[in-house]
């Protein structure tokens, strides 16, 4: 895929998701204060934060990301490399109780599935840049659905038990794929997170991609930021 057209299709959409963040945080409003798991605030990180370093601080704008459209860059981070900028990442994070599950290579970027060691639970998910190594969390559902670990993480006081079970939201999985990707049979490897699920997609043993699935509404959110896939590694591997 031509370089140039990897970045300008990315920088749409973080455009996108950047939008939907203003409105959710919009929509938050007057919702009790508390700690943010991306740190002391949406534009930024700090010490100390139970995540990392915010979200717009040394992430998705900042610290080596994606802040230009610079045509120069090579494809220099494989899934070992990420494997090691993720494990330095983790290091810097006050909750120690976090381990990589899956590392997932695609065109665009590298996605990395974190979970908690002693629940098994996934805690959040993580996109490294495949040009400059550049660690941020990933859009969309990990931000806005996460209630443990995302934007609005902490805001209720509580995280509620997700209230759609596993097998109900492969079916809506399914449901979703047959109507807008033609009818399986579809594969779907899933993770279970506070608040939602996301699952890796397969057809005829070839992976798609990867969408999530509100564990609370049903609504189905399909990762269009990632491009075609080119390897993974997980589980006892990692």
């Amino acid at each position: 895929m031509n370089e140039k057209a990897t970045l300008q299709r990315r920088a749409s959409a973080i455009g996108v998701i950047l939008a939907l963040a203003i409105v959710s945080q919009s929509n938050a409003a007057g919702q009790p204060e508390s700690t943010r798991p991306y740190g002391p605030g949406m534009m930024g990180g700090g010490q100390g934060s139970t995540y990392g370093s915010g979200m717009m601080g040394g992430g998705m704008m900042g610290g080596g990301g994606y802040t230009g459209l610079d045509n120069s860059l090579q494809r220099s981070v494989d899934i070992a490399k990420a494997k090691s900028i993720v494990t330095s990442y983790l290091t810097g994070i006050v909750n120690k109780n976090l381990v990589i599950d899956e590392i997932m290579e695609f065109e665009d970027n590298l996605y990395v599935l974190i979970k908690e060691s002693d629940s098994g639970k996934g805690a959040f998910e993580l996109l490294v840049d495949p040009f400059t190594g550049a660690v941020q969390p990933e859009f969309g559902p990990n931000m806005m659905w996460n209630l443990k670990y995302g934007m609005m993480g902490g805001r209720t006081g509580s995280v509620r038990p997700n209230t759609i079970g596993l097998e109900e939201a492969k079916s809506l999985a399914t449901a979703y794929l047959d109507r807008v990707r033609g009818h399986g049979p579809y594969d779907l490897g899933a993770d279970e997170f506070y608040g939602y699920y996301t699952m890796d997609v397969k057809k005829d043993g070839q992976v798609l991609g990867m969408l999530s699935v509100n564990a609370f509404s049903g609504q189905v959110w399909y990762h269009t930021w990632h491009g075609g896939f080119v390897g993974m590694q997980e589980g006892a591997a990692m």
